[in-house]
C-alpha cells in the first residue's frame, strides 16, 4: 500500500528569485480551475489512507480559506488515517482564520518558509515577510495548537556573509520550532538569479557556512538525522518514506510519484493539468535503476542503509554489487558498517556526493 501522498500547489502570491519550481501567481479563476483537476487527477487512483501527507508548492496559503476549505475537502477521504500531515507556508500569507481551517481538517505540521533572518538577503531573494511576520505566523500557529514547526534555511547567497548567515541561525532558535532544514542555493538557469547571471558564494564559503552551521545546531541541541535536516526528535515522517524509498503518489502539476517501480512526471503546464493531460512521462526503473536509488537515497540519511532491508528490497546481498567500491570506501574512512547498517562516517558524511560518485560507479 502506498503509505504518503504529496499535493502541489502551484500558486504564488509573488515569484521568489531562486525560484525554479512549477508555479504560477494567484488568480481566482486559475484556482478553480486547479482544485477541479486535483479532484479529478486523486479521484482517479484508488481511494487510500495516507500515513504522511505533504502539501507543498508554490506557496499553498496563497489559497484563500474558501480556496484552502475547498482543497482540504478533496483530501479528507485520504486523511482519516494520516499520522502526519504537513502544510508548507509562508509567513506573510498566514492569517487566523487559514490556521483554523488547517487545525480543522488535521494539520498537525507545518514547513514554514523563512530563507534567511537578514532583511537585505530577504529583498535580494524577493521574500515578502518581514521578521515580525515569521514570529506573528509562529503565534498564530501554536496559539492554534500547532506545534510541531519547521523553518528553512538557505545558505550561499550572493552577498552572504558568515557573519550574516551565523546571525540568522541564532535567530532561528530563538524560536519554539521542532525541525530545521538547511540548502544551499541552486542558481536555476530558468529562475531570475539565473537569469541575471549571479553568482553564489565561493565553494570554500559555502563549505565554511555549511559547518559553522551544523556546530551551531549542535550547541542548540538539535542532531542532523540527513543531509539537509535537523531535528531534536521530530523527523519528517513524509520525508523519510522518501529516503527510503517507499512508494508515494504525487498529484498536482508537476508533481512526480514512485508507483510500483515506476516513476510518473505530471506535466509543469498548469493550463494542460487543467485540461485533464496529467502525465507527461511514465518511466519503468529497471532493477539497476532502483538500485542506484535506493543507495543514493538511504545514504543521505545519518543512521544510512539496513543491510537487512536492502536484502529484503533486492534478494540478495549489498555486496553482490557493492562490495568492492564499500570497500574502498571503508578503507578511506568515509563509510562504515555499524550495527546493521552502513553508513557514512562523520569524515564521510559532508563528502557525500563524492562517496556516491565512487560507490556507485559500478
Amino acid at each position: 500500500m502506498t503509505k504518503a501522498l504529496y499535493v502541489h500547489v502551484p500558486f504564488c502570491d509573488k515569484i521568489c528569485a531562486y525560484c525554479d519550481f512549477t508555479r504560477v501567481v494567484t488568480h481566482p479563476k486559475l484556482i478553480a480551475e486547479y482544485l477541479g483537476a486535483l479532484k479529478t487527477e486523486l479521484e482517479s487512483y484508488p481511494l487510500n489512507f495516507y500515513k504522511t501527507m505533504y502539501i507543498g508548492g508554490g506557496t499553498p496559503t496563497a489559497l484563500n480559506e474558501k480556496e484552502l476549505t475547498i482543497l482540504f475537502e478533496i483530501l479528507k477521504p485520504s486523511s482519516k488515517m494520516v499520522q502526519e500531515y504537513t502544510i508548507e507556508i509562508n509567513p506573510e500569507s498566514l492569517t487566523l482564520d487559514k490556521v483554523k481551517v488547517m487545525k480543522r481538517y488535521g494539520i498537525n505540521r507545518v514547513s514554514l518558509g523563512v530563507q534567511t533572518f537578514d532583511e537585505k538577503e530577504l529583498k535580494l531573494l524577493h521574500r515578502s515577510h518581514s521578521f515580525e511576520d515569521i514570529i506573528n505566523a509562529i503565534n498564530l500557529l501554536r496559539s492554534n495548537g500547532i506545534t510541531n514547526i519547521s523553518i528553512d534555511l538557505i545558505y550561499g547567497l550572493p552577498l552572504q556573509t558568515l557573519e550574516s548567515f551565523e546571525r540568522s541561525i541564532h535567530e532561528a532558535f530563538k524560536l519554539p520550532i521542532t525541525h530545521l532544514s538547511l540548502y544551499s542555493l541552486t542558481i536555476e538557469p530558468h529562475s531570475e538569479f539565473g537569469r541575471q547571471k549571479l553568482t553564489k558564494v565561493s565553494d570554500e564559503m559555502e563549505e565554511l557556512m555549511y559547518f559553522k552551521a551544523i556546530e551551531l545546531f549542535k550547541s542548540y541541541g538539535f542532531h542532523q538525522y540527513e543531509i539537509s535536516n535537523f531535528t531534536k526528535e521530530q523527523a519528517s515522517q513524509h520525508n523519510t518514506m522518501y529516503w527510503h524509498s517507499e512508494d508515494y503518489l504525487g498529484i498536482g502539476p508537476g508533481a512526480v510519484s514512485l508507483l510500483k517501480n515506476q516513476r510518473i512526471e505530471n506535466t509543469k503546464n498548469l493550463m494542460n493539468y487543467q485540461k485533464g493531460i496529467s502525465h507527461e512521462s511514465i518511466i519503468d526503473l529497471s532493477v539497476d535503476d532502483q538500485r542506484y536509488e535506493f543507495m543514493m537515497m538511504g545514504l543521505r540519511l545519518k543512521k544510512g542503509i539496513e543491510l537487512e532491508r536492502y536484502l529484503t528490497r533486492f534478494n540478495e546481498s549489498m555486496n553482490v554489487h557493492y562490495e568492492k567500491q564499500i570497500d574502498e570506501l571503508i578503507k578511506k574512512g568515509w563509510l562504515e558498517i555499524k550495527e546493521g547498517y552502513l553508513r557514512c562516517t562523520e569524515e564521510g558524511f559532508p563528502l557525500l556526493n563524492t562517496v556516491l560518485g565512487e560507490l556507485l560507479d559500478e
